[in-house]
């Protein structure tokens, strides 16, 4: 960790394009999930994200991702320059999130040269194999998803020209695009004869390989930044750094390694932080390896969402604070959260803003937090408290009878309309956790 560094630079929102839904009552929004189809019309795509970065540069959101950015469903090519343009203005990076050999490739569902599904499909040569030989396919894992995309074979040399090409393509026809989240897949690992061979007899232990993301990343940032020397790269590991994968010695870099030490200093390797934190496995004292410290380095996490058996536009702050402030103490410069949901839901605003702030103030408390940034948008330091109090317990059934008496309580002592606005919203979100614990008793 630097030591004249007293913040986090860097905080990102990373998004699916179907699940984003800043733009309200919007048939077909959705509200989690991956390999989902896009079910709005497709101009909401431009209005959601054209919401999100207004929010995002007036309080200090540098960049903002999006997965399925090119489908010809919401217009391909056209609308994603659009929002990268407008982003552009606004002083907001805008991202794409792609898969290199999995999530379809560059453009991620429509009838391009530059669909991976397609290619794969035309050229099965390049495609994985599962263990039994057959076509590796993603198996949809989340809520709603459908598309079962097939995953390439990382040893196949054609398929890699094909990906660099692919890059090389986007770069070029969206000049305005701000960067690239690189993911090499995590629905499995390719387990044909040459796969085998290339990574020896050492059992395949995960859906991912850290192996294979060396032998892409490096020579796919490369393309990346002969087209545009701003665009920032984030190389994807699925991992928190101390996650058995990542594990290695502090005197030597392994051999699977070694293809990340060519990398530009610039470049951003991405981790996660939900299991660390939910075990409370992640302290003060832990650090970055030394290959990862010389780079930037995002911690990204889904907290405040349906993932992880989470809630969506659940009150996530105290997460959120942990997560900065053992990035910060990590040695870490970004930090990212998903940035899917409107600001109108007062748990959503108050997390999102909780980003920038302990990203701002790591050492920061939860109290601090409730004094400086909550109070002003509820009515009171008082109030403040009493809305983390609920908040914080809202999975307490037993308790959440009084909370709405409390919440009518203090809505008739209010005048401000956003302070009535932001405390009915929540007295809904109580009301609809009441529902379904006390009415149905969970059934």
């Amino acid at each position: 960790m630097s030591t004249t560094r007293k913040s986090i630079p860097y905080a990102l929102f990373w998004n699916w394009d179907h699940s984003t839904t800043w733009c309200l009552n919007v048939p077909g929004s959705q509200n989690a999930g991956v390999f989902n189809g896009y079910t709005k019309k497709p101009e909401y795509l431009e209005k959601d994200y054209g919401r999100m970065i207004d929010w995002a540069a007036e309080n200090g959101i540098n960049a903002v991702g999006m997965a399925g950015m090119l489908r010809d469903r919401h217009g391909g090519v056209e609308t994603a320059r659009k929002i990268c343009a407008y982003g552009m203005d606004k002083g907001v990076r805008v991202y794409a999130i792609i898969g290199l050999f999995a999530y379809g490739g560059v453009f991620y569902e429509g009838n391009s040269p530059y669909s991976m599904s397609k290619f794969l499909e035309e050229n099965p040569d390049c495609a994985g194999k599962d263990a039994n030989g057959h076509l590796l396919r993603a198996n949809p894992y989340a809520y709603y998803g459908n598309i079962r995309e097939p995953q390439g074979c990382p040893s196949s040399p054609r398929l890699k020209e094909y990906i660099l090409d692919s890059l090389d393509w986007l770069f070029k026809t969206i000049p305005e695009l701000g960067g690239i989240q690189m993911e090499s897949g995590d629905n499995g690992v390719c387990q044909c004869q040459k796969c085998k061979e290339r990574r020896g007899s050492g059992a395949i232990k995960e859906n991912m390989s850290v192996e294979d993301m060396a032998r892409i990343y490096p020579d796919a940032a490369a393309v990346v930044r002969n087209r545009n020397k701003d665009a920032w790269v984030i190389c994807e590991t699925y991992h928190h750094f101390k996650d058995e994968a990542f594990k290695q010695p502090y005197s030597t870099v392994p051999p699977a390694f070694k293809p990340f030490e060519t990398m530009p200093e610039a470049t951003f390797f991405q981790w996660k932080c939900d299991q660390v934190l939910a075990e409370n496995t992640w302290d003060e004292n832990d650090r970055l390896p030394p290959l990862f410290s010389k780079f930037n380095n995002v911690m990204r996490s889904h907290l405040g969402t349906h993932w992880r058996g989470g809630l969506r536009k659940d009150f996530a702050v105290e997460g959120i604070r942990r997560q900065c402030r053992l990035s910060y103490t990590s040695g870490f410069n970004a930090v990212s959260l998903f940035g899917e949901d409107s600001t109108y839901y007062p748990n959503v605003e108050f997390n999102y803003l909780a980003l920038r702030y302990f990203a701002d103030n790591p050492m920061n408390t939860l109290q601090q937090f409730a004094d400086d940034v909550m109070a002003p948008k509820l009515g009171s330091t008082m109030l403040a408290q009493d809305y983390v109090n609920m908040a914080m317990n809202a999975k307490k059934a037993e308790l959440l009878p009084k909370f709405q008496r409390d919440i009518v309580a203090i809505l008739s002592s209010l005048t401000n309309p956003e302070h009535i606005r932001r405390w009915i919203n929540f007295a809904d979100f109580i009301g609809t956790l009441a529902w379904e614990n006390i009415a149905f008793q969970g059934r």
